[in-house]
């Protein structure tokens, strides 16, 4: 396996983490502040974090640097949108379950693009789908259907649009210039749909969500983001999707240090299924031990 493979992969991996414990502090920001305006003042935060990267690197920016992070920014704002709203009509559990499927969208939509992928990421996605069904078990699964249900079906559609949309994009583009363009598109979009739906904010309301805010906004957003979108130029789409599933099963150990919350055998099968998944998927096919063998 090429050393910048491996260094992507830890790369997603740290993502995953920081993305893990961003659940806590999403859980943490909904008591004070409604949901849309957090999504808008996050990507704003993000968005901020990299101004620099526009108004000041020498390097000149690609041609397709707006229109992709435009691109990006669609994907991923309709994704969590939907998600929020779909949560208002769905359980915790399955949002989780149903989100997790851009996990199997992404190898399926490849067939179409003519991006298509090999046996380890088809057997790496249907077991992320699987650990992720165990994983967000919450006695609520046993039925699919209603309102919620299919907006969570929709959101992994655009999240799985947004990895592929990275992945076309970001090798031609500057990470930091990218990422900047995708988080103030997902801004302007979260603003308007929070103005839409009719939600207030307060500068008390700010300030009370401080903490979450500048975790979800600086760190997961700003940071974590902008690294997906640099290690995502040395894997595959699908690959990097399967990585960073393991967000959940990071939210599941952050949970359980932070917050003392407790999870049943089927949720810590599913955590062992995720990591399996994520390390199939780095196992080198015979086209890649092939190459490796060449270059010794």
């Amino acid at each position: 396996m090429k050393k910048s493979t491996i260094a992507a992969t830890l790369a997603l991996i740290l993502t995953a983490v920081i993305w893990g414990l961003s659940y806590s502090a999403q859980a943490e920001a909904m008591k004070t502040m409604s949901p849309l305006f957090f999504v808008f003042l996050r990507y704003l935060l993000g968005s901020i974090m990299l101004l620099p990267a526009i108004f000041f690197m020498r390097k000149k920016p690609d041609k397709n640097l707006i229109p992709g992070g435009i691109a990006c920014g669609f994907c991923l704002a309709g994704g969590e949108i939907l998600q929020q709203f779909g949560l208002l009509y769905t359980s915790a559990g399955k949002a989780g379950f149903l989100t997790a499927l851009y996990v199997i969208m992404i190898p399926v939509i490849g067939v179409f693009i003519k991006k298509r992928s090999n046996w380890k990421i088809w057997c790496a996605s249907l077991l992320s789908v699987a650990g992720s069904y165990l994983l967000c078990s919450d006695g609520t699964l046993n039925s699919f259907g209603n309102t919620g249900d299919a907006l969570m079906i929709l959101c992994a559609l655009f999240f799985a649009f947004q990895f592929i949309a990275i992945a076309k994009f970001a090798p031609r583009a500057d990470a930091l210039q990218l990422a900047a363009v995708q988080f103030f598109t997902v801004a302007v979009i979260s603003g308007i749909a929070a103005l839409a739906a009719g939600e207030q904010t307060s500068w008390q309301s700010i300030v009370a969500t401080t903490k979450p805010l500048l975790y979800c906004g600086l760190i997961a957003i700003g940071f974590a983001c902008t690294v997906q979108i640099a290690a995502q130029k040395y894997v595959h789409p699908a690959t990097a999707s399967i990585v960073l599933s393991t967000a959940s099963v990071f939210a599941v150990i952050w949970g359980w240090l932070l917050l003392g919350e407790r999870y049943s055998f089927a949720n810590l099968t599913g955590c062992a299924i995720l990591f399996a998944a994520v390390l199939l998927v780095q196992l080198p096919s015979k086209e890649e031990k092939a190459t490796s063998a060449v270059q010794e």
